[in-house]
């Protein structure tokens, strides 16, 4: 117990915030999406985005992670951070949402929203910012709401954002997965994937969110890496979401789902610490041989699908 303490704490200290996707990662979905939007979107785009003092969506992409208390960055804090964390304190519960890996319906979902905002609901939300011509009270600024909005869909596409682990602990042997959402509500759940190691410091969410993205085109520079999604997006076909596009949040939750049942196919639960703190569990797991090889084929396709969708949302919103 006091050795898994002990890593868990050194872990936590080095990865709880961690940029979803990675920041590279989100700057390659935004790259992309920048170079589908239609040209008048385009200027609706750049408008708020001169009055955020941002130069791109690409800059404009880690901002959401940037204004985090204690944020590990690689460019200074942003002006105005600790006032948005003063009105917002639970914004970093607007980048996922955590639903077990059997959840087929939005209807299943909504049980196991904690009452806070998830990123369902803030990518909704932005989006009524983004439509509305006078400011909101309560609510973000308009430039704001472009930057979360930005982040979040990434953040959406990454599977581990949305579903994860939710398992039965018994006093002896290794912790079992519960995958229907009638069985596992009530259940502790290992923070999609947050609570899962499969080495003493090497945390599965972390391996999605870096490793994994740099796997994609063997590189951290988000111009290679959105080059490569540009090349998928060519390849591939990308359909809209049907539906309203005001609710396409809840679909593209409800397929991170079933994407994240890929990233747990194979795992194997060996052990389990329970640790102090309300849901907070050290889970010790096995990796398939394989694993990474057919992960990074559904990371890259999450992040190119990220990119095109947000460049369809984008075009889809009806700007004042």
């Amino acid at each position: 117990m006091r050795l898994a303490g002990l890593v868990l704490t050194l872990v936590l200290v080095s990865h709880q915030l961690l940029l979803g996707w990675g920041a590279e990662g989100h700057r390659a979905i935004a790259a992309l999406a920048q170079t589908l939007i239609t040209p008048d979107t385009l200027g609706k785009v750049r408008q708020l985005l001169n009055e955020g003092n941002e130069r791109d969506l690409v800059s404009a992409s880690t901002w959401a992670d940037e204004i985090r208390p204690n944020a590990r960055l690689d460019r200074p804090r942003p002006q105005g951070a600790d006032a948005f964390n003063h009105q917002f304190p639970d914004n970093a519960s607007w980048h996922f949402i955590d639903l077990p890996l059997g959840t087929a319906s939005f209807t299943q979902a909504r049980r196991f929203v904690t009452g806070k905002s998830d990123v369902v609901d803030a990518i909704e939300r932005c989006i009524s910012v983004l439509e509305s011509p006078m400011p909101i009270p309560g609510e973000v600024s308009r430039p704001d709401a472009l930057r979360l909005l930005v982040h979040f869909v990434g953040d959406i596409h990454q599977p581990l954002h949305c579903g994860t682990g939710f398992y039965r602990i018994t006093e002896t042997g290794p912790p079992v997965l519960v995958v229907d959402p009638d069985a596992a509500a009530g259940l502790p759940n290992d923070r999609g994937g947050n609570d899962l190691f499969y080495g003493p410091k090497d945390q599965l969410h972390a391996h999605w969110d870096l490793d994994l993205v740099q796997q994609v085109a063997d590189t951290f520079d988000f111009r290679v890496l959105a080059s490569y999604l540009g090349h998928e997006a060519q390849r591939l076909s990308w359909p809209e979401t049907p539906g309203d596009y005001h609710h396409w949040p809840e679909a593209w939750a409800l397929e991170s789902v079933r994407a994240a049942n890929l990233a747990y196919e194979g795992i194997r639960f060996n052990a389990v610490e329970t640790m102090d703190g309300a849901n907070t569990l050290w889970i010790a797991i096995s990796l398939p041989a394989d694993y990474d090889e057919k992960s990074r084929v559904l990371a890259a396709h999450q992040l190119t699908k990220a990119g095109a969708r947000l460049a369809q949302l984008l075009d889809r919103i009806q700007w004042p």
